[in-house]
């Protein structure tokens, strides 16, 4: 369920948060809860991230400058993705609130963006991802189905590559 809050900020402020939100295309209200949610899930993994210390865009204070740390596949976030998607793989039914599948989505972007998986292997979480997209956007219903998981499918997810590739890892 979600609520509503107010706050108050300066105009310069409120008008670089226009600005950020127009160029990615939201409305300023959708830019800036976006902007708060990301922060609150970046405080609860935040043992998986590390503050930049070598760049620093001079508009950003420091402490919002992030970068995820080269061993993301051996993080806990990672973990529970794995988990996550070898349970979708025994059920495909979509049991998730939104707000848990934004959670693995950004766990998803992470495993493509940061780990240091095969381009082939961070092909089939794309898949994952758009999954994820497509269920997020449909229709409030009780049928919805992950089609990743489902065997012979077009958007099947390639589990035998991803084992082959986790049991790789050396720690």
């Amino acid at each position: 369920m979600e609520t509503k809050i107010s706050i108050r900020v300066d105009e310069f402020t409120k008008n670089q948060l226009e600005t950020f939100a127009q160029n990615e295309s939201k409305t300023l209200s959708t830019y800036v809860r976006e902007l708060l949610n990301d922060h609150v899930r970046l405080d609860l993994y935040e043992d998986e991230y590390e503050v930049l210390e070598s760049y620093v865009p001079s508009e950003y204070p420091k402490e919002y400058c992030i970068d995820i740390k080269p061993e993301f596949e051996k993080s806990y976030g990672f973990t529970f993705l794995l988990t996550w998607l070898f349970a979708k793989g025994m059920n495909n039914t979509c049991t998730c609130s939104k707000d848990n599948l934004r959670d693995l989505k950004v766990l998803v972007e992470s495993v493509i963006e940061f780990s240091s998986f095969s381009n082939e292997l961070k092909m089939e979480f794309v898949k994952v991802l758009n999954d994820i997209n497509r269920v997020l956007v449909e229709a409030n219903n009780s049928s919805k189905q992950f089609y990743f998981s489902i065997a012979n499918h077009q958007g099947s997810f390639n589990y035998y590559l991803l084992m082959s590739e986790v049991w790789s890892v050396k720690y």
